[in-house]
């Protein structure tokens, strides 16, 4: 029994409260196998395994997915081989690195005239309708059999597969046999877990970032899915032809998972855990009532937002949060709830009535007109409203700690307080308990990244009830860079950090371009560090400093090159 608690003990603190990290990556790209690498006369690149060794250098990148066009012959003669598909399939297994760099690889299914993309995942073979003996060999070209414009079928395939899921790659009117446009097809529902806002630009040959985000959007169709009753969350992905994966732009769709390993960033996709974004390393945080986006869940209160965004780069300010909603089902468009300018932080609280069905989702637009889709959050009220006696709950960073405040309108009834916190949002822990006249608390020692807070108010009758959760981002990295010098640097660079324990970690440096030049591994300690950097070899230009361990990127800065 004392072994069962230790372990039962063990799975909560590695699971039930652990938090979410950010991923930045793109699904959607092409090898040599169909229609990509159009440029690999010139750069050597062909296969998925060395496409993935190119995207492990490139800036912000956590993950690749190379979706290779599952036919050989059409207008545009993707060429892909059904024995290629396994091929693809194991330099994917052999390529991924748990903890610094995920690998994927599965098919962009269907044809653009009459037809529509589909980006997907999960599935172990080929599925295809290819028969006979044509260009790809003596047998047919496919694992899976499904005609060409079947999609209810290949709805069916793809949930069949527990792991695997599907994306609208660049979905237009009609697209998908009037799948938007019908009534709303629940097994297209349940393989279908996001549609491309922002898609390419496809051919672009731009190795150095510099291209803008592409002018072609899809967000009406995302809207319009919404509005159908589709659960489905918004990407934007680069669909490289050429050598450049990840280089294009800053263009990224970003996850929010456990860890960076593979089954964590397909669990995420499958959850709807992600945000579309211009922008390369921005971390929104985005809950209602507590519950990350892409989650569907019942309410017994009104519907508490809050959102706050951290970009790395301090010239990168926010100038808008909107924050959008609708009723599922309903045929209307999401329209504007409650917007704010000029600010990093948004919380706002919904009034809902019993019975209502609401999905709600943020839209944010930075001073550089980059603009940031996140998945929705559905939340049916369905159960009545326990009084509420709190008015304004809510928390800030001071410092190192969180400053709780709130206001009780009804102190008579109260006998305590007791103030709870989640990293997750789901499972909450005591921190304290609070007599009925207190009016805040500082949680000292709060946990990096989005911390939940509630209060449990104990009444004299022995009643309770909970207020609504409300939500702070707390911004102090285990590991920070304190000073870099000299900079501008000539030879050497000195690297100070401070570090909350002793621990192992990885600093990589970047050229402007976004290539990585640079690779040194650390070992800290608690306190105060140096890691010292040659840069002489290096030509004259600015670069990224990036640390991080496995798992995480903890910190990042920049310098000039003399």
């Amino acid at each position: 029994m004392k072994n069962f608690l230790v372990v039962f003990i063990l799975f909560l603190s590695n699971n039930c409260y652990s938090q979410y990290n950010f991923y930045f990556g793109n699904i959607h790209s092409h090898s040599a196998y169909s229609d990509g690498n159009k440029d690999s006369t010139a750069t050597g690149y062909n296969t998925p395994g060395e496409n993935f060794s190119f995207a492990k250098g490139s800036y912000h990148m956590d993950f690749l997915g190379i979706a290779e066009h599952n036919h050989f012959s059409s207008i545009n003669n993707p060429g892909m081989h059904v024995a290629d598909y396994a091929k693809g399939l194991y330099q994917a297994d052999t390529a991924n690195k748990e903890g610094t760099f995920v690998c994927m690889y599965g098919m962009e299914w269907g044809v653009i005239d009459n037809g529509g993309h589909l980006v997907t995942y999960g599935i172990p073979g080929l599925v295809g309708w290819e028969t006979g003996s044509g260009g790809w060999g003596p047998t047919n070209n496919y694992n899976i059999f499904c005609a060409k414009t079947d999609y209810s079928k290949f709805w069916r395939i793809v949930n069949t597969y527990p792991k695997a899921f599907t994306t609208l790659a660049h979905p237009q009117d009609n697209d998908y046999n009037n799948l938007i446009e019908g009534t709303l097809n629940t097994s297209a529902d349940s393989a279908i877990v996001g549609v491309a806002v922002r898609s390419g630009a496809a051919f672009s040959t731009t190795t150095d970032y510099s291209d803008p985000a592409p002018s072609a959007y899809y967000y009406p169709v995302y809207y319009a899915a919404l509005a159908k009753g589709f659960h489905v969350g918004p990407t934007c992905d680069q669909d490289n032809h050429y050598t450049n994966f990840g280089r294009t732009n800053q263009m990224r769709t970003v996850v929010l998972a456990k860890s960076l390993k593979r089954d964590s960033i397909m669990a995420a996709y499958k959850a709807m855990r992600f945000y579309a974004t211009d922008d390369w390393n921005i971390q929104v945080n985005f809950t209602v009532n507590g519950s990350y986006m892409g989650t569907d869940t019942t309410s017994s209160s009104n519907s508490v937002i809050n959102v706050s965004v951290v970009d790395p780069d301090v010239s990168d300010n926010v100038s808008r949060i909107d924050i959008y909603y609708g009723v599922p089902g309903s045929g209307s468009n999401p329209t504007q709830l409650k917007s704010i300018t000029n600010n990093s932080i948004l919380n706002y609280t919904h009034t809902t009535t019993l019975g209502n069905k609401f999905y709600y989702f943020v839209r944010v637009t930075q001073a550089d007109g980059n603009v940031i889709y996140t998945s929705p959050i559905w939340v049916h009220r369905n159960l009545t409203t326990t009084p509420v006696t709190l008015i304004d709950f809510s928390g800030k960073q001071q410092d190192n700690a969180i400053n709780l405040s709130w206001i009780n309108a009804t102190q008579n009834i109260q006998n305590f307080f007791e103030i709870e916190r989640s990293v997750n949002g789901v499972n909450f822990y005591l921190l304290d308990s609070l007599s009925s006249n207190t009016d805040h608390f500082i949680d000292a020692q709060p946990e990096n990244g989005l911390n939940f807070y509630r209060l449990k108010q104990i009444n004299i009758d022995g009643s309770f009830t909970y207020s609504p959760i409300t939500t702070v981002n707390f911004n102090n990295p285990a590991v920070k860079i304190i000073q870099i010098n000299p900079n501008p640097v000539t030879s050497q660079l000195n690297i100070f950090v401070t570090s909350k324990k002793s621990e192992n970690i990885t600093c990589k440096i970047y050229s402007a371009e976004g290539r990585e030049v640079k690779n040194i591994t650390a070992a800290l300690i608690e306190g105060k560090n140096k890691i010292n950097a040659d840069v002489s070899t290096l030509s004259t230009g600015k670069y990224f400093i990036v640390i991080s361990k496995p798992d995480l990127r903890i910190t990042e800065s920049t310098f000039i090159k003399l």
